[in-house]
């Protein structure tokens, strides 16, 4: 029995031999992919993302939307998938970590109404070359626009400007 159990202990520990951090991240102005690899390599991701707003002495990382944050076990060359419910909102990760590649999808299912059970859903999708280390960028979603609001009949027009990231951090 207990070699059984020593088994089973060797055979989880190789099998989880790093750690996943994943996290979507929501700024409310436009950002480089180049300077948020830069601000990356001096925090530790899972620690900012312990919040809903990005926690850090780093200039170019503060004010950001923590959307998602997750941590998982896997190791090079593993499929990963998970599945988490917090409150309204759901979250199905999947994805394949490679030798110097990650491919990850994210949907995010939030309830609308209660009783009816409606549903909006996000889907945020990631591929790209991935290194062990400090957190990168795997994607990066600019978006522009214009928005109209009225106050007492007069209408003016904003400016919109923000980008969402897809950021990830494997150690061992």
């Amino acid at each position: 029995m207990r070699k059984i159990l020593a088994l089973l202990l060797l055979c989880s520990a190789t099998a989880f031999a790093g750690r996943l951090d994943l996290a979507i991240v929501q700024f409310p102005e436009v950002k480089t992919v180049e300077e948020l690899n830069a601000a990356l390599a001096n925090v530790n991701l899972a620690e900012i993302t312990n919040s809903d707003r990005t926690m850090t002495s780093e200039s170019y990382l503060k004010g950001g939307y923590v959307i998602f944050a997750q941590s998982l076990g896997t190791s090079a060359g593993q499929k990963f998938a998970s599945a988490t419910r917090l409150s309204n909102k759901r979250a199905d990760v999947e994805g394949s970590l490679g030798s110097g590649s990650l491919n990850v999808s994210i949907a995010i299912s939030e309830g609308v109404e209660a009783g009816l059970r409606r549903f909006t859903r996000r889907v945020y999708e990631a591929s790209g070359s991935f290194a062990n280390g400090p957190a990168q960028v795997i994607s990066l979603r600019q978006i522009s626009g214009k928005t109209q609001s009225t106050i007492k009949g007069q209408a003016t027009i904003k400016d919109i400007n923000f980008c969402s990231a897809i950021i990830a951090q494997y150690t061992n």
